[in-house]
């Protein structure tokens, strides 16, 4: 049996990516693969997954390296050291994982997974798989994460279209994309004056909508502007952000929340919910802002709940909307965004023949038959 060790960095978010990590642990064939989950700290992530009965192992991290946002760019020399040294030790404890479980495989969900565990996998001569979710940049860092890899996984081909061609093709060896499977009959709408008014909105507005971790990333900010600028003209609008700001994004948020203050607008904000039906029902319209992306899971999710779509040019969006009659893909600019969301507001007979078409195309390319099978070859095969 190979045992696999699925390191994840974020130890408090459950998002896609996440979810994703979780959704690859189960597709394995439990007769033939032994899966271990480890992180830095408690939080959302080891809640999220131990209620899908998938145990974590809490291995911490110091706490000057286990910061997000940004933040450790911020300390001063000395700081930054102690970040780098316990990133270092992180790799030892890594180590004697490693052994304990007599691990086969590391498979790690980002960037920052690979560095706290690439100096165990080189030291222990064990395989260490990369996931690229989110579109990755030239520079030294990144090509050191494409050298010493031993596999990389891309959740979309997208992902390394900023990446030279000349350095894809000398590590084409290592490379296979393998999108995401959904069980899409988990994901049905529900009556949507009903699911309006359960999340507190009137069933007469159109509700403009996103689900998901907030960000910079993400770029609600982009989604906030664009908001308040079509509200004069369309005052039977309301935006409803379902989600939590991400580690580091807290002042962020709250940028946010005074903008939309001041703009005097139409606004409702839930936390993230595990039931993610009701959150999509409520809404008319499902926008996607982001700066970065891989192969958004929200989008497709959300084009399986009958929603029309509007998506930055991020990542693999353009995997998910191959053709303009399944969503509506803009640049990552406020001007961009609200000629979209303006085109669906103003068709009411587009967004519903939009949606009808885009949910069809999801139950076909991301089927959760397809994904098992390709996730399973894959890991006898490495």
């Amino acid at each position: 049996m190979k045992k696999i060790m699925f390191l994840e960095a974020r130890f408090d978010s459950f998002y896609g990516a996440q979810k994703s990590m979780l959704k690859l642990i189960q597709s394995l064939d439990p007769n033939k693969f032994e899966c271990r989950v480890m992180t830095t700290g408690t939080g959302r992530l080891k809640k999220g997954f131990e209620e899908e009965h998938v145990s974590v192992d809490v291995v911490k991290l110091g706490k000057k390296a286990n910061v997000f946002g940004g933040a450790a760019l911020q300390y001063s020399l000395f700081s930054k050291v102690i970040a780098v040294l316990q990133i270092f030790l992180y790799n030892l404890k890594v180590m004697i994982y490693i052994l304990r479980y007599k691990i086969d495989v590391i498979y790690v969900n980002d960037e920052r997974a690979f560095l706290y565990s690439v100096i165990a996998a080189k030291v222990l001569r064990r395989k260490n798989v990369i996931y690229i979710r989110s579109e990755m940049l030239g520079g030294r860092f990144n090509e050191a994460v494409l050298k010493y890899s031993s596999h990389i996984i891309t959740i979309a081909e997208g992902v390394l279209k900023k990446i030279p061609d000349a350095k894809i093709e000398k590590y084409r060896h290592k490379i296979s994309n393998i999108y995401t499977g959904f069980e899409f009959e988990k994901l049905k709408a529900l009556d949507k004056s009903f699911a309006k008014e359960s999340v507190g909105v009137s069933p007469e507005k159109v509700v403009v909508g996103f689900l998901g971790g907030i960000s910079e990333r993400k770029g609600i900010d982009l989604l906030v502007d664009s908001f308040i600028e079509l509200y004069p003209r369309y005052e039977n609008i309301e935006l409803l952000i379902v989600g939590d700001a991400s580690d580091g994004y807290e002042a962020y948020w709250e940028d946010q929340l005074s903008k939309i203050t001041e703009g005097k607008v139409n606004f409702t904000h839930l936390p993230f919910r595990k039931n993610v039906s009701e959150a999509y029902s409520a809404m008319d319209i499902f926008v996607l802002p982001s700066r970065d992306e891989g192969l958004p899971r929200v989008v497709i999710e959300a084009m399986a709940h009958d929603l029309p779509v509007i998506a930055t040019d991020a990542g693999g969006t353009q995997e998910i909307i191959t053709k303009e009659s399944l969503g509506i893909i803009v640049e990552r600019t406020q001007d961009s965004l609200v000629e979209g969301i303006t085109r669906l507001l103003e068709d009411e007979k587009g967004r519903a023949t939009m949606a009808n078409q885009s949910r069809k195309a999801v139950r076909l390319r991301f089927s959760d038959e397809v994904f098992k099978e390709n996730v399973n070859n894959y890991f006898s095969r490495i």
